[in-house]
């Protein structure tokens, strides 16, 4: 079986892609499309469809480890991670601990949570996460004013309840903690906000700081990126435990055939890509991809999108109501 009809199969595993973190993560998506607690405005998947707090088994538990089996049985490509993440916020997934562990069971490749840190305020959440090998949450903002803006919580939700949700986790989590900060220019990059955060990172004392921009197409189009010095600034102020996260390098496994545009729309579905970010994945030229994505473009199935001095190629809403 082809890496590329395996992956057609699955309704919960996608990849694996690639990762500019996790090297070649196998991605499982615990949560219905856009399902989240916060809206960010830099989201590259998109707006939220449904802000809540609420956990519930938004996808059969079942269902994913049977899916995880098939992939293990299916003489997999390697992979360096399972990730946990997907198209919304995991651990809203009330399941998720129940994952974690029938996951280890069946393989020693580490498991990764991709959270953005939210719900860790609860204790059964901080539970749920304590199997995992690495926890991967996002603290983009401290002050109420900028973690409004950026990261737009469902109502009822504080800065304060974040920040220390992350420091009760840190006291009770023996695994590695990246913490990720993704910094949008005008909104969490002022001095008093680098102060705070600064703050905030000494109380959670994270394994790493993963600092990040704006690198595709966001929710909104006024989220922009920092530059390149301005992320340098902020890594030496922040000290040695901070890394500016550079772009996927890795490349993985080829498709070839008719179900070349399969493949492409199936990593589409879970981010936007530009030519050289497809051509890395599928290990093939940018001239043999050109007639592949024109004609997705021209059937309606995806669409070109322009951000930086970059174009980006992204699942057309035509696409995604289908």
């Amino acid at each position: 079986m082809t890496d590329t009809a395996r992956k057609s199969r699955y309704r919960h595993l996608y990849g694996p892609v690639p990762s500019r973190r996790l090297g070649r993560s196998l991605g499982i998506d615990l949560v219905s499309h856009k399902v989240c607690t916060y809206d960010c405005i830099y989201c590259q998947i998109g707006k939220t469809t449904k802000g809540t707090w609420k956990r519930d088994e938004y996808v059969p538990k079942e269902e994913i480890i049977e899916e995880v089996k098939a992939f293990l049985n299916e003489d997999p490509p390697p992979i360096d991670y399972f990730s946990l993440s997907g198209s919304g916020e995991p651990t809203l997934h009330s399941g998720i601990r129940w994952i974690i562990e029938e996951i280890k069971k069946l393989s020693s490749v580490p498991v990764a949570v991709i959270t953005n840190g939210s719900l860790l305020c609860d204790e059964e959440v901080r539970r749920d996460l304590l199997r995992a090998d690495v926890v991967l949450p996002s603290m983009d903002a401290v002050s109420p004013e900028a973690f409004e803006k950026i990261n737009r919580p469902a109502p009822g939700f504080s800065a304060e309840r974040m920040v220390e949700g992350l420091v009760e986790f840190r006291k009770v989590y023996r695994g590695q903690i990246w913490l990720e900060i993704l910094f949008c220019k005008g909104v969490n990059d002022s001095p008093a906000e680098l102060r705070k955060l600064k703050e905030a990172i000494g109380r959670i004392q994270p394994d790493q700081i993963h600092l990040n921009t704006v690198v595709r197409p966001p929710s909104e189009p006024w989220a922009l990126p920092l530059h390149q010095d301005e992320l340098e600034k902020i890594k030496a102020l922040l000290g040695e435990k901070a890394v500016i996260i550079t772009e996927f390098d890795r490349h993985l496994l080829p498709a070839t055939g008719p179900e070349r545009r399969e493949a492409i729309l199936r990593i589409l579905r879970r981010r936007p890509l530009s030519m050289n970010d497809v051509s890395r994945w599928l290990r093939l030229s940018e001239e043999e991809l050109t007639e592949d994505l024109d004609l997705l473009i021209k059937e309606g199935e995806i669409v070109r999108r322009s951000f930086g001095n970059r174009v980006y190629y992204e699942i057309s809403n035509r696409s995604e109501r289908s």
